[in-house]
């Protein structure tokens, strides 16, 4: 199959599995804003927040390790699934006699649920990024529905009808997850890879050189991305991180089409990466995707404003205006993404690590300097600067290893599109004006650009025939 169409093609799979994931989400978005206050909501999404801060961390980012080492032919797949599971299974256990240790010295918050939510959370990713490795694509697309559906199930009866608040949000997570791992178990029965005398001490040290640099990397992509939700706890008060939480939660559309499209991408750049023709695959990948991008923030700024004030509740309406400063972090961070992509199909995870921590120290500082001067407007433009500076150092050093040619004046080009289309909700009063005005203008820009109309939504149209 053509590397291209291979690509999209496991791009719409994971997009359908996506699909079902991300609707719930969305609709789950006002039930938070009228079952928690500001400062409850807040407190959930702090805690969520440290689980997947933790997750690399406890599970010394084996789960990566497991994917990229399983996606080579020659290495044997029970070995690296039992080496994984037994690291796991001891973690797992550390995590629970740990937090019933803490658990009474922080009474405010659900300590126990939390470890639990944190244990199900690497051991979904483990289960997940083995099987899609393996080639169950499809059931690794369907285990990402029944996570949310499920999760989305008991947020509604936790929320709405037991009224269990912050422990009723971080159950809901935990039920998600638990489904979905069942559901992978069930469905690809690769639970008969269990023999844990398969457990490898040499093939543990070889996926640790992998993924040890990619803890760190991790910590420092936390620091990057949700850093800021700590200082403006610390610093303003849960109330405020509960109003930048919701507006955080709209850009997670961009944050859905990076996750569809990485799956894919990681899986076929490890396919070519080592053929002589992979500048010119991973220049157009590179630059169609970032304009891409830029065109789904643009819609979403299109319609930003009416959306808080029709669906979200009005303690939270404020929160639009930090929208496009987080959209624009969202994108710089999705193209970082894409780019972390190559460095792994290289295993040359240091680098990762390296650019990453760059734009946490740039964070965290600009975090606690600006907050103190527009408060979380500036925690926002504290995030966007440092994935802009992931992005631009990852970007330079690839090009500079002769892997990626840019398309400089098409992305400038698109970024000022984008900056009109934010300013028109900003200065026109009314609520619905420029929603119209900027569907215009995106609508001008998408028949305008040739190459995006012609090669890409043709590519798209295409294959959506062949599934439907």
């Amino acid at each position: 199959m053509n590397k291209y169409k291979k690509l999209i093609n496991n791009s719409i799979i994971f997009a359908i599995g996506n699909l079902g994931n991300k609707i719930i989400q969305f609709v789950l978005i006002p039930l938070y804003s009228f079952t928690l206050t500001t400062s409850q909501f807040g407190d959930a999404d702090f805690l969520s927040q440290i689980v997947f801060l933790l997750t690399p961390i406890v599970s010394l980012e084996l789960f990566d390790a497991a994917f990229r080492f399983a996606l080579d032919k020659n290495e044997n797949k029970r070995e690296i699934f039992n080496t994984v599971s037994m690291i796991l299974s001891v973690s797992a256990l550390i995590v629970l006699l740990v937090s019933f240790i803490i658990a009474p010295f922080f009474k405010r918050y659900p300590i126990v649920l939390t470890a639990i939510f944190l244990i199900l959370n690497f051991s979904f990713s483990f289960f997940s990024n083995f099987i899609r490795a393996l080639g169950y694509v499809t059931q690794f697309a369907i285990a990402g529905i029944v996570n949310t559906f499920f999760m989305g199930i008991a947020n509604v009866v936790l929320l709405v009808f037991m009224k269990l608040g912050v422990s009723g949000y971080i159950l809901a997570f935990a039920i998600g997850l638990f489904s979905g791992v069942v559901y992978i178990l069930a469905s690809t029965k690769v639970y008969k890879y269990f023999d844990y005398s398969l457990f490898n001490f040499n093939k543990l040290v070889q996926m640790l050189k992998y993924s040890f640099p990619l803890i760190p990397n991790y910590f420092a992509w936390w620091l990057n991305a949700s850093s800021d939700r700590l200082f403006i706890i610390m610093m303003i008060g849960s109330g405020a991180n509960g109003i930048y939480a919701m507006a955080n939660k709209i850009p997670n559309f961009i944050s859905t089409v990076v996750t569809i499209f990485s799956q894919s991408w990681q899986i076929s750049i490890v396919e070519e990466y080592k053929n002589r023709d992979n500048t010119t695959f991973i220049s157009n990948v590179y630059n169609y995707f970032f304009c891409i991008l830029i065109l789904i923030g643009c819609l979403i700024m299109a319609f930003i404003k009416p959306f808080f004030y029709l669906v979200i509740d009005h303690t939270y309406y404020q929160g639009w205006l930090l929208t496009p400063i987080l959209v624009l972090a969202a994108i710089y961070s999705g193209v970082a993404l894409l780019l972390e992509g190559i460095y792994t199909a290289y295993k040359e995870t240091f680098s990762v690590f390296v650019t990453t921590m760059i734009g946490a120290i740039v964070n965290v500082i600009l975090t606690i300097l600006l907050i103190h001067i527009i408060g979380y407007y500036g925690a926002a433009w504290a995030n966007a600067v440092s994935f802009f500076m992931v992005f631009l150092l990852r970007s330079i050093e690839i090009v500079h290893k002769k892997i990626l040619n840019i398309d400089v004046k098409r992305i400038l080009g698109y970024h000022f599109i984008f900056l009109i289309i934010c300013i028109f909700p900003i200065i026109i009063k009314n609520i619905y004006l420029p929603s119209v005005i900027d569907v215009l203008l995106i609508g001008i820009v998408v028949l305008s650009d040739k190459t995006i109309k012609n090669r890409l939504f043709k590519a798209i149209s295409n294959n959506l025939r062949r599934h439907l």
